[in-house]
C-alpha cells in the first residue's frame, strides 16, 4: 500500500502549490518553523469572553504563576541552535504558537513580529 505522502503528491501534483514547496523553490533548502511563545493569552482563558479556554488550548498549562518566556530573539536563537543541529537547517519561520498571538496591542504585536524578522535567517512568520 503506498504511503499517504505518495497518495498526496500524486492526487495533488500539477494542482496545488504549497507554502513548503514555495518556499523549497525561493531558498532552494527547506524552511523550518521555531515556535515563539510571545507571552499572549487569549479571551478564553481570561475571562474577558470565556473562562477555562476553548478546544484548542491546553488547559493543563494554564497556571496563575506561568513562567515568562524569554525574549523572541532568545527563543529564536534557541531553536535555530536545536533545529540546525539536529537536522542542519538554515532558514526559518518564527511560528508564534502558545494561544493567542493576535491578542493584544497592535504596536506591541508589530514590535515582536519585527524583532522577529530582524533575526538572521528567519524568511517569514507564521502567526497561530
Amino acid at each position: 500500500m503506498a504511503s499517504s505522502s505518495t497518495f498526496r503528491q500524486s492526487v495533488l501534483s500539477g494542482r496545488v502549490h504549497t507554502l513548503g514547496q514555495y518556499l523549497l523553490a525561493r531558498f532552494g533548502e527547506r524552511v523550518h518553523k521555531i515556535a515563539i511563545n510571545a507571552g499572549f493569552t487569549c479571551p478564553n482563558r481570561d475571562g474577558s469572553k470565556g473562562r477555562g479556554g476553548c478546544t484548542f488550548c491546553n488547559n493543563v498549562s494554564f497556571s496563575p504563576n506561568a513562567r515568562r518566556e524569554p525574549d523572541v530573539a532568545a527563543q529564536v536563537e534557541a531553536g535555530r541552535a536545536v533545529l540546525a543541529r539536529r537536522t542542519g537547517a538554515r532558514r526559518f519561520i518564527a511560528y508564534f504558537q502558545a494561544y493567542t498571538n493576535t491578542y493584544g496591542d497592535v504596536a506591541e504585536l508589530r514590535r515582536l513580529y519585527e524583532q522577529a524578522l530582524s533575526e538572521p535567517d528567519v524568511v517569514g512568520l507564521s502567526v497561530g
